[in-house]
């Protein structure tokens, strides 16, 4: 009976310090993602996933730099490529490409200051359109 302990405590020790560091490892790739929630100036964020080869996507961009003249100090913009596994801010691009469900480039994600989504765009998206969306969320 002790032989059967000390063999438990030798598999179960390690099994269950692995999955402890596993779980807080991905823990730490979502916080990467999702970025600090206690932000001390909250603002709405719009997430544009796009590709360098993708035609759209640099149209999308056009539109959303006339969009985004009026919202420059109340509206984060991030992009992700999704072509690449590791943004330019260290964030795991896979890890949000399955979260948001990303099918199709390019795709705006709009969030209010919450961090909730608000709406979901695939494909091209004029300026008036971000527009009012972004009125829509202030």
């Amino acid at each position: 009976m002790k032989n059967w302990i000390i063999v438990l405590l030798i598999f179960i020790l390690p099994l269950s310090l692995y999955a402890y560091l596993d779980a807080k490892a991905q823990n730490d790739a979502m916080c990467k993602i999702e970025g600090n929630k206690e932000v001390k100036n909250p603002k709405a964020k719009i997430i544009k996933f796009s590709s360098p080869m993708c035609s759209e996507c640099k149209e999308v961009a056009v539109e959303m730099d006339k969009a985004m003249q009026n919202y420059k100090d109340s509206v984060i913009v991030e992009e992700i490529n999704v072509v690449e596994n590791v943004g330019k801010e260290g964030k795991y691009n896979k890890e949000a490409i399955k979260k948001y469900n990303i099918v199709l480039v390019p795709t705006l994600i709009f969030l209010d200051k919450q961090g909730n989504i608000v709406k979901k765009q695939e494909g091209l998206m004029k300026s008036n359109e971000i527009t009012e969306v972004l009125d829509g969320i202030k």
